[in-house]
């Protein structure tokens, strides 16, 4: 399958949170939704309100659909923002996710590619 690679823009905030979902794997948890992770103050500290100064990220399109099916970000979340990964004030976290039907192809190896080098 062909994918494409470009930034992660605000109008993807929909798409990031799906791939919140995946990437905190709520799946496993039962019958949660992307809803939940929304509604989580913990998780929705890495998407809400997403294209922030210090905001970075890629998404892949599948591009016969033009359907987005992977993303990696970056987000600083510092002070009572802190995430589950802090390290300290200059250092965002980092999340990735892919649609399951899409795993193991590659394609997060090159996002996460863009997203170093971008860093």
């Amino acid at each position: 399958m062909d994918y494409s690679i470009r930034p992660l823009i605000q109008e993807d905030e929909p798409f990031l949170w799906l791939m919140l979902y995946e990437a905190a794997h709520l799946e496993k948890e039962g019958n949660l939704t992307v809803q939940d992770a929304i509604n989580n103050p913990d998780l929705a500290k890495y998407v809400k309100n997403w294209g922030r100064k210090d905001d970075s990220g890629f998404i892949a399109i599948l591009e016969t659909t033009n359907q987005p099916v992977r993303a990696a970000w970056l987000r600083l979340l510092t002070g009572e923002n802190k995430g589950y990964g802090y390290v300290d004030n200059q250092t965002p976290e980092l999340a990735i996710a892919i649609l399951p039907q899409h795993r193991n192809k590659g394609i997060g190896t090159q996002l996460l590619t863009h997203l170093l080098a971008a860093a």
